[in-house]
């Protein structure tokens, strides 16, 4: 019995308060300093979607840089005959490894996967970190519009359970001024001031938030407009480039897209469906309004029970001055 209460109470006989009481809430969030995706999904199918999406950037990925692919597959069939090797031979050679390059080995080991998946405990939301070396060759907007063309002009790749696939170039703390610095470099790359005749670009700022509230739309939007220089200007409709800001939990993303209407917002699902496989998946989605004719009938029933009310009261006012009289 006292065994059963030490292993339960965590020994010595007392309760561990802190187990209830004391626990620090999730830190699982997108990390400063990373560049990658932000992946919505179907609830509850978040570990199907990001393995696809994984899957889906790794070929894109290596269908660009065929070298990288060819440079795996020998170092796979490395690994494979390394592992006939005796285990304190290897531990030796990667023991003088590490020690000749100066620990930079180490800080590889760190990155070894070229897209990591990171949790941030929200429903069908996940984030999918992409290598630091990857994002030198390609960045994460790029990289993802190209592997969506395919998906619309070829219809692959796909995923059953990933919805939008949003890029990440810069993360900082979700407030309108960190925003704003975060942004800048990535507006003055995108949006030269000195760009000749015929040059300009016409833009967008398309704000989203989720388990967020401290970053208002009506705050952010101008600030950020602001940073665009003339003569570029703004286009509502199918603006060339989209500064596209995500509000996650305390932090906040921005990446500069191109596209991103032509692309559905990016949405992976509905570019590969068909026209009519998409309507069907909006509707779905968000039930039309009532039809016109219900629309009528049901303000024509309204009319009639406002009419109906205003001749009782007109009667009622009729009896009492007959009654007075």
């Amino acid at each position: 019995m006292g065994g059963e209460k030490r292993a339960y109470d965590g020994g010595g006989g007392k309760k561990n308060k802190k187990a209830f009481y004391g626990r620090p809430k999730t830190l699982a969030t997108i990390p400063y300093d990373a560049m990658g995706y932000i992946v919505t999904s179907d609830a509850g199918r978040e570990r199907y979607s990001w393995r696809d999406t994984v899957r889906n950037l790794n070929d894109t990925y290596e269908s660009i840089f065929p070298e990288e692919a060819a440079a795996a597959a020998a170092a796979q069939s490395e690994k494979v005959a390394d592992d006939s090797k005796d285990a304190s031979d290897k531990l030796a050679a990667e023991l003088a490894e590490l020690k000749e390059s100066g620990g930079d080995e180490a800080a590889d080991f760190a990155r070894a996967e070229r897209f990591k998946h990171v949790n941030l405990d929200l429903k069908a939301c996940v984030f999918v970190r992409m290598k630091w070396e990857a994002t030198q060759k390609i960045n994460p907007s790029e990289l993802v519009r190209r592997m969506l063309t395919n998906t619309r002009d070829e219809g692959e790749p796909v995923s059953r359970h990933t919805l939008r696939i949003v890029p990440v170039e810069k993360v900082c703390f979700a407030a309108v001024e960190d925003v704003v610095k975060a942004a800048k470099p990535l507006i003055d790359e995108a949006f030269p001031a000195d760009c000749e005749e015929g040059e300009e670009k016409t833009f967008a700022v398309v704000f989203n938030s989720r388990a967020n509230s401290s970053l208002r739309r009506s705050e952010l939007v101008p600030e950020i407009a602001n940073l665009v220089p003339e003569p570029h200007k703004v286009e509502l409709g199918k603006p060339q480039l989209v500064v596209l800001v995500e509000a996650v939990k305390g932090v906040a993303t921005v990446a500069v897209v191109k596209d991103y209407y032509g692309l559905l917002k990016y949405n992976q699902r509905l570019l590969s469906m068909n026209e009519e496989e998409r309507r069907a998946e909006r509707a779905r989605c968000m039930p039309p309004a009532k039809d016109t004719e219900e629309k009528k009938d049901e303000e024509k029933k309204e009319a009639d029970g406002e009419d109906k009310e205003e001749t009782k009261e007109e009667t009622k006012e009729e009896t009492k001055e007959e009654t007075k009289e």
